[in-house]
């Protein structure tokens, strides 16, 4: 009676799969990461006690819901610690010995260079959005362009700045 239990919890599982994978998907972003939130909800579904009685669709529902609201919860905190799209030179760098910080500076330095070196529109327009906080609507009004302009030198100027500082890129 054990694999059996076991088995029709497996069957649930399988027939519940798309519907499952398509309920995570606005709660996690992506197809791929709900696939992941999916199969991570049949290692806490199936594999239960066996002599446990089969839980109603709804448990597994919920199991995909607190799985994917932990997943959300690890990236938060994540991208708050580790923003996506700051680059290294504009975090700041812990040196624990006299001569990493000579390096640190060194390379903000080689940073505060190229950011210099930048056609005068770019560095203004990533002064504002790094260092300022204003949104990329508000830097095109500052500067009389459009927001897709706004971005472009923003992006761009990112990019030759991250150039300069790494040349394998």
């Amino acid at each position: 009676m054990g694999v059996g239990k076991k088995s029709e919890r497996y069957e649930m599982y399988l027939r519940h799969r798309k519907a499952l994978i398509d309920y995570a998907k606005p709660l996690v972003g992506s197809r791929h990461d709900a696939e992941d939130i999916v199969q991570e909800a049949y290692l806490h579904f199936v594999p239960e006690q066996e002599s446990k009685p089969l839980p109603a669709k709804a448990y597994l529902f919920r199991i995909v819901r607190n799985l994917s609201f932990n997943m959300r919860s690890r990236r938060k905190r994540h991208d708050a610690i580790h923003p996506g799209d700051i680059p290294w030179w504009a975090l700041s760098q812990p040196s624990e010995t006299p001569e990493e910080e000579l390096l640190v500076h060194e390379q903000l330095k080689g940073a505060a260079d190229a950011m210099a070196g930048l056609p005068e529109r770019a560095r203004k327009a990533l002064q504002m959005y790094r260092f300022d906080g204003l949104t990329l609507t508000e830097i095109s009004v500052e500067l009389g362009v459009s927001v897709a302009t706004a971005h472009r030198l923003v992006r761009d100027a990112i990019a030759e700045i991250k150039a300069k500082m790494d040349p394998r890129t």
